[in-house]
Formats: C-alpha cells, structure tokens, sequence
C-alpha cells in the first residue's frame, strides 16, 4: 500500500530547518517535567501565552479537535528532552517508511483532562491520556509537519512516545501549543480548587515548538489537505 503524497513528502525528510529552530518555552518562569500521577512545583520556562488566551480558555475546557495521522510509538528511556524526542521521530519516521500499511486517521482532542485519540472513520475511542502522564509534546524542527508527546503508559509504566503527521507544518504547531495551553488551564483550575492548601502543586510538561501558533475551537482539520 502506498503512501499519500503528502506521508512521502515529510517522511522523507522535506521540511525545512529554521534558523531559529526548535526551542523550549522562553521568557522567566518555570522548568518543566511531567511525573506520573504527582507533580512537584519547580522554577520553569515557559513562553508567554497569546492575547488571546482568555478566549481561547471556555472552548479549550471542551476539547480542541484535530485530525492527524498516527505514524507510531516508540519507547524512550526520559520524560524530556529535545535531542530524546527528536531522536525516537526519526525511529518512528523510519519505521513508518519501511512498513506497507495505511496510517490511521485520528482525531487528536486537547484539554485540561489531557489527550484523547479517537478514530476517525469508526468513532471509536482509541484512548485517553491523563494530563498527569504527559511529560513532554513537541513540534519536530526538521520533520516539521509531525507532532509528538511523551507520556507514562498507564499498564506497564514505561515511557512512550507517539508522533501523528499533521497536513501543514502550522497545525502541528498549533496542537503543541494547544497542549501548552491545556497544561496552563490545568494548572490554574488545580490553583484555584487548592487554595490555601499545602498540597505539592501539578505542574506542566515541557512542550518544545518552533513558534507560536494558536489553535482553532473543536473543528477537526482534514488530514488529506495540502500542506
């Protein structure tokens, strides 16, 4: 079975190298790692949030939709990390060139309940990711249409990371920083449910772009348009 036009294009590495590249999240604030389940409060770096982030908050708390393709998942041996993740791409990359099979289309939702991945032709639910297993998403700098995040796996604990083909560099941008932004969301509602408290507060995993590109409400983007 052959690979669309646009798989081949960023599976055999079209896509441009910027020359800011990929980069952390900047400007003062934190540093970020996920931890399974409990999350300890550290100084992070996260980039500012757009203008229009307290518009962008009640049709976050729903779900953002967006339609990808899942190329894969491999297993990687840290939460974080721009040289881990981009290393486990371009296994997942590889492996998806060599095999002969149809990717499957997904609808990836973003919230501050975490990921969910649907099917998109049977509507069936394929899984839902806790916010609290999410140690690290990313926009991969040299295969700049591919998404990916790092996650715990719910079963056997071993961290795993999962990359989907978006159609345009821009929406693989716009679902990373989504997720930034449901980290943020998360983080504020925990605040303000914990007030007072002398609970350890969650805190975000660390979410590595090229740049800032905010996200649409729930509208599912077709993954067979051209990039």
């Amino acid at each position: 079975m052959r690979v669309s036009q646009s798989q081949e294009s960023v599976l055999l590495g079209a896509g441009s190298n910027t020359a800011a590249g990929s980069h952390g999240w900047g400007g003062s604030g934190r540093t970020c790692c996920g931890a399974a389940g409990t999350w300890l409060l550290r100084a992070f770096v996260f980039a500012e949030l757009p203008e229009s982030w307290a518009d962008m908050q009640e049709p976050l708390l729903e779900g953002m939709c967006f339609t990808l393709k899942y190329l894969g998942m491999t297993l990687v041996e840290k939460p974080k990390g721009e040289d881990m993740a981009a290393a486990a791409i371009r296994r997942i990359v590889a492996t998806a060139r060599v095999g002969a099979r149809k990717f499957q289309k997904v609808i990836l939702t973003v919230s501050p309940r975490g990921i969910s991945l649907q099917d998109a032709d049977t509507k069936e639910m394929v899984e839902n990711i806790s916010i609290y297993r999410i140690s690290y998403c990313t926009t991969d700098k040299l295969q700049n249409k591919v998404f990916a995040y790092v996650a715990q796996s719910q079963e056997s604990g071993a961290l795993e990371c999962h990359a989907f083909l978006s159609p345009k560099k821009k929406i693989a941008q716009a679902v990373t920083l989504t997720v930034a932004q449901a980290f943020q969301m998360a983080l504020d509602l925990w605040e303000a449910t914990h007030a007072g408290s002398r609970q350890d507060q969650p805190l975000h995993p660390s979410c590595v772009l090229e740049s800032s590109e905010a996200s649409r409400p729930c509208e599912p983007v077709p993954a067979g348009s051209t990039p």
